[in-house]
């Protein structure tokens, strides 16, 4: 299960790196035809793996109930009462990244509730779960290449 942890460390900074030149306006721009911005992507990054891994494993969540319900599924920036900063966003990523490992070799996640994804998939266990992120990341990180080209 390390190189798991390894990947997803890997495309959080690769991510995070993709970003590195733009502005704060740049990454809360939402361009013509779009729901969401580069920031919403990042934290819907966080927001993700913190449901699917820490709540539905039975864990207490990192991250707050308001920045949950700013990054979670069908949510949009659009709706948002305040501006979220990169800076809040890149304190989550550190500190989901430095503790989930260890809060998978500590055994915490040993109630895994099945989930069914959007995309069909079933996850089982916190394996499943994991599998899912680095997957869901990816596509995420995908799609700040592209929002980063129209910004």
């Amino acid at each position: 299960m390390n190189f798991i942890f390894d990947a997803l460390i890997q495309i959080r900074a690769n991510s995070i790196k993709a970003i590195e030149n733009l502005s704060e306006q740049q990454l809360n721009k939402i361009p013509e035809g779009f729901g969401n911005n580069i920031i919403w992507n990042l934290g819907h990054m966080v927001a993700s793996q913190q449901i699917l891994c820490y709540k539905l494993g039975g864990a207490q969540m990192l991250v707050s109930d308001d920045f949950i319900a700013s990054f979670k599924k069908d949510s949009s920036p659009k709706n948002w009462t305040k501006s979220v900063s990169l800076q809040e966003v890149k304190t989550f990523f550190d500190l989901t990244n430095n503790t989930f490992q260890k809060d998978y070799k500590s055994g915490l996640f040993k109630n895994y509730s099945e989930y069914k994804t959007s995309s069909g998939l079933v996850l089982r266990s916190i394996e499943d779960a994991l599998v899912y992120s680095y997957g869901h990341e990816n596509l995420h990180y995908g799609v700040i290449l592209n929002l980063k080209k129209l910004v």
